[in-house]
């Protein structure tokens, strides 16, 4: 047992010397960003849910009175879960700081079992462990994703599938063993689950491909417990499953642009800034990779590729050495994302994950991120090397060449910063139920990820709601809020006051908070208002005027607002007008069909259709108080991407203004 035990204290202390801190572990957080503070947020929010006998799928705390959907966030719910007693005893600061630092830790040590099986030699496998654990895509996403770098049960998922495949284990504990990994996997990440299974898929193939004659059965055979696995996980997790369905309503077509976080082919050899050894070297050439630090991980070092190279070489004609091969290779080039980036620079050449990105839901998935994969490959390979006493000219010299291997994916302690928690005194439960009374709802600024204020509502107690706050991309039916766009970038609009009070009303805002390092230009529009407004604690509190004060208007549906003077519509907007009347203009202008498209516009009492041309400029005049819907027959979708890569339908566009 202690041989098997071992290796998790030595990867410990790896994790404490690159990644740890001396100090208070509930004031500080590793990471840096804004990304850290939802995560702890998540941390608290599925025990806290739980206990007070709320949906834990829907929260309302968040975007409030619609609520946010948690199955599409980050919000590791089984990590939550486990962490539940340190959540209780030390904070959700705690709990996020123990998770992070065992992270690379249980990374390392579930590799090291899997290549400890494979070869039945401990020090390979150490060397193994190591290489997956600590690799550049571990130490990236360190940087503040618990959800990806909680990459423990991809190797114990593999060791399943070996032993099954050997017939070292039955049918029932394979399909109940797999069906648990799968269902723990989606509580930390559905993305990695995802992932897995479709890059699984694709390995299966080629080691079926591979494989002789006499094996293929047992390949069919363990496709299909893997099948029984993933229905027996369908079934536990229901709940899950169902909320997951139902949000996907509120999630972006593209989440992310799979061209900006696809991994570039030199990023394999030249590290960027979460490696120690050479990131001031090729600084200026890894500074020209798309995405950032944490999705740049490809990194593997010239001394693992030198190693895999020369093991692959002694060992091709091995059928299941050239189907690992073939696999690496595959997956590597699914990393590079739709289009060959070099140096930053998007080549014309197309890469096969342009099919990537027609797949239902996987194509949501970043390619850079597939380098996780392909790292524990290398450490497999690794493994394999220095267990095979043949390959090179001796143990000493194959021992030395991996211990270049991990020495070159040393990461740099320097970019895994600890920063300080957020700590405002207006946000103490005591403060906060004085000042805001109980079960108020506000929006916070600085808003969103500009802010703090997901902190902020941990500390005061989840007294209150947030009409905002930070869980990742806002839910689709908010992006129609010209406000949003008005509080991240602090510059007000012309309608700043009507897009204010539509906000205020429509979400069922009491209070504003205007925190510190909110933008000078934003806090004068509010007071421009004539709001009543007190500082208390250093927090500016700005009461929102009852409704029957407010006249404004708004606009939801498929509208997609900016600065510009005309914006686009989709197929169906809803325009609805409180205590003063509006003047919408529809015009054509812009679109690329030379077919006209035809309008229907819908009030309480009429229905009318306008047929709308390239060169048609449509005036109208709607009242106060009522609710117009305008629906197109037809849209279409730009050649041009113009919003981060999501490939929106559009139809018309429109203008409009208080009249």
């Amino acid at each position: 047992m202690l041989i098997v035990t071992f290796p998790l204290f030595i990867y410990a202390i790896f994790s404490l010397i690159f990644f740890g801190r001396t100090g208070s572990l509930t004031h500080w957080y590793l990471g840096v960003g804004r990304d850290p503070l939802s995560v702890i947020w998540f941390l608290h929010w599925w025990p806290f849910a739980i206990s007070h006998g709320l949906n834990p799928f829907i929260s309302n705390y968040v975007w409030f009175p619609h609520g946010d959907n948690m199955t599409w966030r980050t919000s590791v719910p089984f990590a939550a879960l486990l962490s539940f007693p340190i959540t209780v005893l030390g904070g959700a600061v705690l709990s996020y700081n123990l998770l992070s630092l065992m992270a690379p830790v249980l990374s390392a040590w579930t590799a090291f079992l899997l290549v400890r099986y494979l070869t039945r030699d401990w020090a390979a496998a150490l060397v193994g462990g190591y290489l997956f654990g600590f690799s550049s895509y571990e130490s990236g996403q360190l940087q503040g994703h618990l959800n990806l770098d909680l990459t423990f049960l991809i190797p114990l998922a593999i060791l399943l599938c070996v032993r099954r495949i050997r017939r070292q284990m039955g049918r029932t504990g394979f399909v109940i063993g797999l069906a648990v990994i799968f269902l723990v996997q989606l509580g930390l990440s559905s993305e990695i689950l995802a992932t897995l299974v479709f890059l699984g898929v694709i390995t299966w193939a080629i080691f079926l491909a591979c494989a002789p004659k006499a094996d293929r059965l047992g390949l069919w055979r363990l496709a299909i417990d893997i099948v029984f696995a993933g229905m027996v996980m369908t079934i536990l997790a229901v709940p899950f499953l169902f909320y997951l369905v139902e949000g996907l309503s509120e999630v972006p077509p593209i989440i992310n642009s799979a061209t900006t976080y696809s991994a570039d082919p030199l990023n394999y050899l030249i590290p960027t800034g979460v490696a120690y050894l050479g990131r001031t070297v090729f600084a200026a050439v890894a500074s020209q990779f798309t995405g950032n630090t944490a999705e740049q991980g490809a990194y593997l070092g010239l001394p693992l590729i030198f190693l895999m190279m020369l093991y692959f070489r002694a060992h091709i004609t091995l059928p299941y050495v050239k189907a690992l091969l073939i696999t690496v290779i595959v997956l590597a080039v699914l990393s590079l994302g739709p289009w060959l980036h070099v140096a930053g620079v998007q080549t014309q050449m197309p890469l096969p994950w342009r099919l990537g990105e027609k797949l239902p839901l996987i194509r949501s998935a970043l390619p850079t991120r597939f380098t996780m994969y392909v790292s524990l490959i290398s450490a497999i390979v690794a493994g394999l090397y220095l267990a095979t006493p043949s390959v090179g000219r001796g143990p000493s010299r194959r021992f030395a060449l991996a211990g270049l291997a991990c020495l070159f994916i040393v990461p740099n302690a320097r970019m895994h910063t600890w920063t300080r928690w957020p700590e405002q005194p207006f946000f103490t439960p005591q403060n906060t139920k004085q000042a805001l009374g109980t079960k108020a709802n506000v929006i916070i600024l600085p808003f969103a990820d500009e802010g703090e204020g997901m902190a902020w509502q941990l500390d005061e107690g989840m007294q209150f709601s947030q009409s905002g706050g930070y869980t990742g991309f806002a839910p689709y039916s908010e992006q129609a809020f010209p406000i949003l766009s008005e509080f991240l970038t602090g510059v007000p609009g012309p309608d700043f006051g009507n897009d204010l009070a539509a906000f205020c009303e429509t979400h069922h805002v009491d209070d504003i908070l205007i925190g510190p390092g909110t933008q000078p230009q934003l806090v004068a529009a509010i007071a421009a208002q004539g709001w009543l407004q007190h500082m208390d604690h250093g927090v500016d509190v700005v009461k929102v005027p009852l409704p029957s004060a407010l006249n404004y208007y708004y606009l939801e549906g498929d509208y997609w607002p900016s600065s510009a003077q005309q914006n686009w519509m989709g197929r169906q907007v809803r325009i609805v007008t409180h205590g003063t009347p509006v003047e919408l203009t529809i015009t054509g202008k812009g679109r690329p069909l030379s077919v006209p498209v035809q309008i229907t516009v819908t009030t309480p009492s009429s229905q009318v259709v306008y047929t709308v041309g390239q060169a048609t400029m449509q005036v109208l005049y709607i009242p106060a108080d009522t609710i117009v819907t305008l629906t197109a027959n037809q849209t279409f979708v730009p050649n041009r991407i113009i919003y981060n890569g999501d490939k929106r339908e559009l139809s018309v566009l429109l203008s409009i203004k208080k009249g």
